[in-house]
């Protein structure tokens, strides 16, 4: 699956403050055709088959408005690294200085250097994640994570040795921060949140984004850590149980373009580390066919004539009652090359039951992910 993972820049407030980070956008950018192709594989393996709350916030950077990363650092003296923040996992993983020469996109990135750490606890057990192009290995290993400002001890993370070249030579970020539940952690490792929440440097055990599309570089959105930021959002936000603990999994009411119903009570996955929604298999079909697009069947994808996008109708997603619409202009992905242009359907598929709703919907839903209430809620974006 390609997860396009993104970045979120923290800040340290007092015990009961907010902590929150911004997103960055990467001007004047042109998404490719290998792009989406790169989001596909990953994807497929990842699944498997200004404000008055006084909190201080840092910049997010979105690039090809699709990655969603920030700064963090790791170790005493700081080491520097961009970061996915990544609610589709729940590891926590960066490039090693261990790593060989001949893995090129692991010398691409910035690599941890436990020898230069003088906070650094050795672990040793071997990691191992899949992707569709290859996996990502390498061993576990424990520091400081100073997140925004703040310090997460005795954190365990995995150093990778080994990347798929073919998947991380394109990204900018270095690793990725996973905000998943526990239960689907590999070694049944503790992620970040959990231990931010357990070492007080945050009262509430929530955190939210707001995915600022086509930001700038020094807008692109906010992780918040400890609660959500209402002007960042408008009306209420709409809370729904999650139904299932591992991905942040909850029950849609309906999915709907004008009166062709899509899924009735289905399922779904709020995952910010994807900028598609992945639909099951004939659900994609339908809608694809519904908005006129040409099938691209051996990448999952579909194109649709530029010219109808202003055209094409609405999609409704109900959630907790309450509807929330996507426009052509947000589920309509454009591509530029040297000598067109290019419009993808931004609707893919994995095979399998359940919805992911990726950066396609969370852009323009404000969404809080509230591990301490078992719930997610959305409201519109501001």
């Amino acid at each position: 699956m390609f997860k396009l993972f993104f970045a979120i820049t923290l800040l340290a407030f007092a015990k009961a403050d907010l902590k929150s980070l911004p997103l960055k956008r990467t001007e004047n950018f042109q998404k490719s055709y290998g792009n989406i192709l790169a989001e596909l594989a990953l994807l497929r393996s990842k699944y498997g088959l200004p404000s008055n709350d006084g909190a201080v916030r840092q910049q997010l950077s979105n690039h090809l408005n699709v990655e969603y990363y920030g700064k963090i650092t790791v170790g005493t003296p700081p080491q520097e690294f961009l970061v996915l923040f990544d609610t589709g996992s729940s590891n926590f993983w960066i490039p090693s200085s261990r790593c060989p020469v001949s893995n090129q996109a692991c010398h691409k990135h910035h690599r941890y250097n436990s020898s230069a750490s003088s906070t650094y606890i050795p672990n040793n057990e071997p990691f191992s994640i899949q992707y569709g192009s290859g996996s990502a290995k390498g061993f576990f290993s424990t520091d400081i994570i100073n997140v925004g400002g703040f310090a997460i001890e005795n954190q365990t993370f995995a150093e990778t040795t080994e990347t798929p070249s073919t998947i991380f030579m394109e990204t900018n970020f270095d690793g990725v921060f996973g905000l998943g539940f526990k239960n689907i952690a590999i070694n049944d490792v503790v992620p970040p949140f959990y231990n931010m929440y357990a070492q007080g440097l945050i009262d509430r055990n929530v955190f939210s984004f707001h995915l600022k599309r086509d930001g700038t570089n020094v807008n692109g959105g906010q992780l918040i850590f400890g609660g959500s930021d209402a002007s960042l959002y408008s009306g209420n936000l709409t809370y729904v149980p999650i139904s299932v603990q591992g991905y942040w999994q909850f029950e849609v009411d309906s999915i709907t373009i004008a009166d062709v119903k899509l899924c009735n009570r289905c399922q779904a996955i709020a995952d910010t580390g994807t900028s598609l929604i992945v639909c099951p298999k004939e659900a994609y079909l339908t809608l694809n066919k519904y908005i006129g697009g040409i099938a691209m069947e051996a990448e999952g994808l579909y194109l649709v004539d530029c010219s109808t996008v202003s055209s094409l109708p609405d999609i409704d997603l109900t959630i907790g009652g309450t509807t929330f619409s996507l426009t052509p202009n947000m589920y309509i992905t454009t591509v530029h090359s040297d000598i067109i242009e290019f419009c993808f359907s931004s609707f893919t598929t994995l095979d399998m039951d359940l919805w992911v709703l990726g950066d396609t919907f969370i852009g323009p839903y404000y969404t809080e992910f509230d591990l301490g209430n078992n719930r997610i809620g959305f409201a519109p974006a501001v």
